[in-house]
């Protein structure tokens, strides 16, 4: 079953999988722009739900088909590492101008929430990220060094009160 909203919450996640439930054969490919922290984390453990981001755009019929021909719908090269680590966002030295404005430092905190060796993703509080920003991002690796890694917003997810999820992909590491 292929359903389109436009905020995936825990509770309808949990509807879906109570009514899958009841038929073994039911899966649901599920296209939303938004969705809850909560509901996220329950989607992506469940292999009876697809879910979709509608930033995908032109490729969500090519996610679509593959999985309804039973193919995998893996699109990453390097798997990613769920970690929960603070990180701090600055206006990247490959950026003319600061996602904020001109002359803006743009100082913003995040968590990560997962991590490979192409990019991660980031929750931030009232972001103010857009598609395709540069960005430099500040982490604190496994050995406490703190890393800057220039990265680009790959897409961007905002929830009704001004959170965002992102996306990015890493372009140059310094440590």
């Amino acid at each position: 079953m292929i359903i389109r909203v436009e905020t995936m919450t825990q509770r309808l996640i949990q509807a879906f999988i109570s009514w899958g439930k009841t038929n073994m054969k039911l899966s649901f490919i599920i296209i939303a722009q938004t969705i809850e922290k909560a509901a996220q984390q329950v989607a992506f453990a469940n292999n009876q739900l697809l879910f979709i981001f509608e930033s995908e755009g032109l490729r969500i019929t090519d996610i679509v088909t593959r999985r309804l021909m039973g193919l995998p719908v893996k699109s990453r090269k390097q798997e990613r590492m769920a970690v929960q680590s603070q990180v701090m966002l600055k206006k990247s030295v490959l950026a003319e101008e600061s996602p904020t404005g001109r002359g803006v430092q743009f100082i913003r905190e995040g968590q990560m929430q997962d991590f490979s060796k192409g990019g991660a993703q980031i929750s931030l509080t009232q972001g103010t990220v857009r598609l395709k920003d540069f960005i430099s991002l500040m982490y604190r690796n496994r050995h406490g060094q703190w890393v800057s890694v220039e990265s680009q917003v790959r897409w961007v997810v905002s929830a009704a009160n001004g959170d965002q999820i992102i996306g990015v992909q890493f372009l140059a590491v310094s440590a």
